[in-house]
């Protein structure tokens, strides 16, 4: 008899955060104008916007205001804002996240949440989500970390998790930013989730090895469903 194994082919899963695992429901956009707006800053188009989700959000705020103080105060009133968003339960779960979540750990794959989002906002978003103990890791933007489109978030969770091998980790995310840092990585498998920030026409044209319209499809990806 042929042996199947049916072990996954992958060690570590970076997953992302808005969008991806959580449900975005316009909530970001609309908490980004506020923020510009608050600090005395015209709104932008939605068509600005959209290629620089998935960034670290430092970096987007200081492309969306020339001046650095400005761009500061902008990036504080954000991450207030939705740390008020995070608390009120405006960011639900996406469809069968968690499950997935529970899947991986269950086949021995690690985990890691990463995020555009900064750490504070990522830690109110897993404390009020109870995912803390469901997964191995979580990543953002840090002093000495970038942000995505960059691998770094990506290659940190390789270092601290000791996986072996890029090839055996799987990236996913919503948008080309997640897409373009997962590619960067080395990462085996990098996945783009529609129903987040960009459909399946900006994710096609940045670097993948799949597009999965659910999470759940994302395992049968990599072989862990």
């Amino acid at each position: 008899m042929p042996h199947h194994d049916h072990s996954p082919v992958i060690d570590l899963a970076v997953l992302d955060m808005a969008g991806t695992t959580i449900a975005d429901n316009g909530i970001v956009e609309r908490t980004v104008d506020d923020a510009l707006s608050l600090a005395g800053l015209d709104a932008i188009t939605p068509e600005t916007l959209r290629p620089l989700r998935g960034m670290a959000k430092t970096d987007m705020f200081h492309r969306l205001a020339p001046d650095p103080h400005k761009a500061a105060e902008a990036h504080q009133n954000f991450v207030d804002l939705m740390l008020k968003a995070v608390l009120a339960g405006e960011l639900p779960a996406r469809d069968g996240a968690e499950e997935v979540l529970v899947a991986l750990r269950e086949r021995g794959v690690k985990t890691c949440l990463m995020t555009g989002f900064d750490a504070m906002v990522q830690e109110a978003l897993l404390h009020t989500l109870g995912w803390g103990d469901l997964v191995d890791l979580t990543v953002a933007q840090s002093g000495t970390l970038r942000g995505r489109p960059y691998p770094d978030l990506i290659l940190t969770a390789v270092i601290s998790l000791g996986i072996d091998a890029v090839q055996r980790v799987l990236v996913a995310g919503d948008t080309a930013n997640d897409l373009l840092a997962g590619t960067r990585s080395g990462a085996g498998h990098v996945i783009g989730v529609l129903g987040g920030a960009h459909g399946r026409e900006q994710l096609q044209a940045a670097p993948h090895t799949a597009i999965a319209g659910t999470l759940e499809e994302v395992l049968v990806n990599a072989r862990v469903a």
